[in-house]
């Protein structure tokens, strides 16, 4: 067991004080919470059973101080135990000054001297004003006074010497990084002309300036933050900020209690007299907080007990919060950098920031840099295409350190005559053969790499990337081990503080938090998972992945390590051993062989991407093969893992296709952008792949139902996708688009279809399908059509497109049901397609009129159509204003023998109780009339009791009625329950959303338990079910078994309760 350390307060007196029921709640709740720099193993069976010494001893010797510390008051806050919470806070108050009296600098012993209480940041600038005014001097003379040191050849002031070792350290830098720099500082002038105070050109603004500085590892935030530093050492910032201080929170993370003043001039012994001076001018002060997200703070702890004095011992997290949150020193100007996930606690802290988003290298620094490492033009050129070949490798590449790595490998293959083509296929391709190209076959480091990937997985879940020497020994990892990874690159040694590590990029050490997965697990590691290194199965879980978004990665680079040649190569290059049970634990994991597997869009898009990056047809067959059902978001980055996993669904029955626009400035124009899309779309690159996702139409004959909706598809995407759904081998039946652009897509998609011999139901939707119906009308006229059902949704047509349609129509012998709902016809268009319906041949039995602005004087045209047709069954006008007028009318042409509707849908159609005396009088009679919804009409107390002395005719042939929210009240309930006496025809009524109150659902409950009706389905809006109604429901559960009640409330702007039983 490692050494233990000292903590300031007593741990273990506190944990004995706890009950056994408080000991494992403190247990389970300390669990929870991110172990941050902590990186020591816990062994969970240990904790478990451990009393409360036992545990104090095992914490003690496994974290670090200050984690504990402040864990241990967040576990007492939730156990609600403030008296041993205040307790701990003591001790640690105490042990605080204690250490600031031993320690602190000389300089500040007469401003503590004789104060009883911390002193606040306004009072001590009022104390020192008059002697910042007596000591400082202009700007101008500290500048005449520097140009007369170096006339006179005198020793530079403190100032001078803070700056020039400064300007050492930051010139190392350049020299620290692989490869040739000259991009990378390309790039960070780039951005620092973005930065108010940076930009000799921007005016300064009337408050302090706040900058973030954030985005995803390696991409040179620390890079841009130094070379501000730099230039402020070179004079080029010298008037606007006398001093700047760089805090880099990765050795912040290490110290304890202290002052504000002992963080920032801990590394500055000279400036030590000149604190009080210094700090009084903050306006002159430039503060530099590199990498906040690897400060390793728990939740909460940068806003808790925001303090201003800067004399006061506090944890790190604390102070710079106060800083951040402008409590601290509130006139100084901030530079903050930040991996983009940390934002969401720092957000809450700032006032008004400025948020600079780093997005490393452009296509062009890419191109540029690849130029200058291969040095031949047909070379670079070549692996330039090879990475961009691979979306996801290609979006890495804007890391630097990424593009040296790529070159590195791609030139070494070359090189040796090899083809670099494949290593380019996947992520996990190119990073193993980086790895491995950097050692000697045999180099027998198995026992390194597998403490380095443990190091590497510890760190990944507590969302650290770099790593102090006592990480290291924790694992008995020693400096000599990691030599051979710290020479060839893929470690990194900080420069100024050689106690710290981190992998060359993050990439890498999801890499190897990967091969902590994948090695094979040895006897003395079964209890190898600490509490913070989860399994596999948590690795893959969204819950996760949310939380901690660098997982992502790794679980990537784990379905690519369970690749039989890529486990033989590691195994031959560093002779380890290579689990072989991987592949079956993948696929058992739940978002692989969950029944509700990719519940989620997310879920879905990230297997695709997990399998792709296996290479593994076997893991691909096996993880695919269930799915019947599947629907593809795909951006450009989507296609090549989509296409190599979706031909091998064997059993897939229904394809769902989107296609995502790119994100672009909000200045570009409707037409740039469209521009841009089809660019990407076309590249030479993704082309292939996608004419290997779209010959699954031709390959899979289960395949029988395609969707695409909300996309843009550029000529070329379309031509493909044409020419296989067109093939003889397509054995597509129903096909649906919507919202697609261009708009001659519909028109493109519409013709492929002609002809076609399976497709029997096409749904077109969205306003850009205007000019489609030329193209419909040919499809339609076709000879061998076979379309049974057509959607034309949101259509905006001219009269004579409405007639060409009549005409074909009236030409075509397969179709049996339109709709054309939410489409400008007009009664105008109404009677263009009235005529279709009298033509003696025509098939139509289903027609779907909805929301087409249709008026009461249409529907004496559409009576007399109900008279003639011999085939229509099926007719909805709903949410048109058709008034009671316009029911008289239809109930007209209903009357007739002759007619053969079963189904009308009048639902909110400004209908009353007059035009439910229509209706009534309709039902009274032997009609064709089955099912008739009449949901949304205010038809009260007069319109049911009508309705209700219908159904009770022996004549009556109505088997479903809808009276969703038509008002009415529970008086109409005794109407109702004559019904249900002695109807014996109706199987469905829905009287939802309709306040019967609690009397009227007691007797309609009541009559249920004695009728020996024909009902199946009762929907009804009940407010409060109490026992005497329970009890009432299982009454007729057990009398009435065929009896559904349902009691949930039906939106009818989502979904009409009828609409099942109309269109398909």
């Amino acid at each position: 067991m490692a050494s233990s350390v000292r903590l300031d307060f007593n741990l273990q007196a506190l944990l004995e004080e706890l009950s056994q029921d408080e000991l494992s709640q403190f247990k389970s709740l300390i669990r929870t919470i991110t172990l941050g720099n902590g990186l020591q193993k816990i062994p969970q069976t240990e904790v478990d059973e451990a009393d409360g010494k036992q545990l104090a001893e095992i914490l003690s010797s496994h974290c670090p101080s200050y984690w504990l510390e402040m864990a241990t008051l967040q576990v007492l806050e939730k156990m609600h135990r403030a008296d041993l919470c205040e307790r701990v806070k003591e001790e640690l108050r105490e042990a605080a000054l204690r250490s600031f009296n031993k320690n602190k600098p000389l300089s500040l012993e007469t401003i503590r001297k004789g104060e009883p209480k911390p002193v606040d940041l306004d009072e001590m600038l009022v104390r020192f004003e008059a002697e910042a005014q007596a000591f400082t001097e202009t700007e101008e003379d500290v500048s005449g006074l520097r140009e007369a040191k170096v006339l006179k050849k005198e020793m530079p002031g403190k100032e001078d010497r803070h700056r020039s070792i400064l300007k050492m350290k930051l010139k190392q830098m350049w020299e620290a990084w692989p490869g040739d720099s000259k991009e990378v500082q390309a790039v960070a002038q780039r951005y620092t002309t973005l930065i108010p105070f940076s930009n000799p050109r921007m005016l300064p603004g009337p408050f302090p300036h706040t900058v973030v500085l954030h985005g995803p590892a390696g991409l040179g935030k620390t890079t841009l933050a130094k070379k501000l530093m730099l230039d402020w050492t070179e004079d080029n910032l010298s008037h606007k900020f006398k001093y700047a201080f760089y805090l880099s929170c990765k050795k912040l993370s290490r110290l304890g209690l202290c002052s504000f003043a002992e963080l920032v001039f801990r590394d500055w012994p000279e400036l030590q007299d000149d604190i009080p001076n210094i700090l009084a001018e903050a306006q002159k002060i430039l503060f530099v907080v590199d990498g906040l997200d690897e400060l390793g703070a728990p939740p909460g702890a940068l806003i808790h007990d925001i303090c201003g004095d800067w004399l006061k011992p506090k944890p790190v997290p604390v102070l710079l919060g106060s800083l951040l949150k402008r409590k601290m020193l509130p006139k100084a100007a901030l530079l903050v950098t930040t991996r983009s996930w940390a934002l969401r606690d720092l957000r809450p802290l700032m006032e008004q920031p400025i948020f600079i988003r780093v997005e490393g290298f452009l296509e062009k620094d890419r191109r540029a840099y690849f130029l200058r490492h291969f040095g031949d033009e047909d070379q670079a050129v070549r692996a330039f295409e090879l990475m961009r070949s691979n979306a996801a490798l290609f979006q890495l590449g804007s890391a630097p350190t990424v593009c040296w790595m790529v070159c590195t490998s791609l030139k070494l293959q070359m090189e040796n005559g090899e083809d670099p083509a494949p290593t380019c296929h996947t992520r996990t391709g190119l990073f193993l053969h980086f790895l491995c190209s950097r050692f000697p076959k045999g180099a027998q480091l198995g026992d390194t790499l597998r403490a380095l990937s443990t190091l590497a997985a510890q760190g990944l879940w507590a969302q650290m990337s770099v790593f102090h020497t006592e990480d290291l020994e924790s694992f008995g990892v020693q400096e000599s081990d990691l030599r051979p990874f710290l020479d060839r690159g893929i470690l990194r040694q900080d420069r100024d503080s050689k106690d710290y590590y981190s992998f060359l990029h993050l990439s890498l050490q999801q890499f190897f938090t990967a091969l902590f997965y994948a090695l094979e697990e040895e006897e003395e590691d079964r209890d190898r998972h600490a509490w913070d290194i989860g399994d596999v199965q948590k690795l893959l879980s969204s819950e996760e992945r949310v939380q901690n978004p660098d997982l992502i990665q790794a679980g990537r680079f784990l379905f690519g390590l369970a690749n039989e040649k890529r486990a033989t190569e590691l195994e031959t290059t560093f002779g380890c051993v290579m689990s072989r049970e991987i592949k079956r634990e993948l696929l058992c994991c739940d978002i692989i062989c969950d029944e509700d597997r990719y519940s989620t869009l997310t879920d879905l898009k990230e297997v695709l991407h997990c399998l792709y990056e296996s290479q593994e047809e076997e893991l691909v067959k096996g993880a695919m093969a269930p799915l019947k059902e599947i629907s593809l978001h795909l951006s450009a980055a989507d296609v090549v893992p989509s296409s190599f996993c979706i031909k091998h669904c064997r059993n897939l029955e229904k394809m769902s296709l989107q296609l995502i626009k790119a994100k672009l400035p909000e200045n570009v124009t409707a037409s740039e952008s469209d521009a841009e899309v089809e660019r990407s779309q076309d590249d030479q690159h993704m082309l292939p792949f996608w004419t290997d996702l779209c010959s699954i139409f031709g390959s899979n004959k289960d395949l029988i139902i395609l969707e695409i909706n909300n996309s843009f598809l550029s000529a070329s995407l379309l031509r493909i996708l044409c020419e296989q759904i067109a093939s003889d081998a397509c054995h597509l039946q129903r096909v649906v688009i919507t919202n697609i652009s261009p708009a001659d897509a519909y028109r493109n998609l519409c013709l492929a279809l002609q002809g076609h011999k399976t497709v029997t139901h096409l749904r077109l939707g969205g306003s850009a399908q205007n000019d489609t119906l030329p193209a419909l009308c040919e499809v339609l006229r076709h000879p061998k059509c076979n379309l049974q059902y057509l959607g034309l949704v949101s259509c905006s047509a001219t009269t004579q497109q409405w007639a060409d349609l009549s005409l074909a129509l009236e030409v075509n012998r397969s179709l049996t049901c339109v709709n054309v709902s939410n489409s400008e016809l007009l009664d105008e268009g109404a009677k263009l397609l009235y005529t279709t319906l009298k033509h003696p041949k025509c098939l139509l039995q289903r027609l779907s009129l909805e929301n087409c602005h249709l008026t009461e004087a249409n529907c004496k045209d559409l009576a007399a159509i109900l008279v003639v047709s011999r085939e229509l069954m099926h007719l909805c006008l709903a949410e048109n204003p058709l008034g009671d007028t316009g029911v008289k009318f239809l109930c007209g042409g209903l009357s007739y023998p002759d007619c053969k509707l079963q189904t009308l849908v009048l639902w909110n159609c400004d209908i009353t109780s007059n035009g439910c005396c229509h209706l009534a009088k309709l039902l009274h009679e032997k009609s064709s009339l089955t099912n008739l919804d009449l949901g949304r009409n205010d038809i009260g107390v007069p319109g049911v009791r009508g309705l209700c002395e219908a159904l009770k005719k022996p004549l009556c042939n109505l088997k479903r009625l809808w009276l969703w929210g038509c008002s009415i009240p529970p008086a109409s309930c005794e109407n109702l329950c004559c019904v249900l006496s002695c109807n014996q025809t109706l199987i469905t009524l829905d009287l939802g959303e309709n306040s019967l109150g609690y009397s009227g659902v007691k007797l309609l409950f009541e009559t249920l338990t004695r009728a020996n009706g024909t009902l199946q389905t009762l929907r009804l809006k009940i407010d409060d079910v109490t026992d005497e109604l329970d009890t009432l429901l299982k009454e007729i559960e057990g009398s009435n078994p065929q009896l559904t009640i349902a009691t949930e409330n039906q939106e009818p702007w989502k979904k009409r309760p009828s609409s099942g039983y109309f269109i398909v």
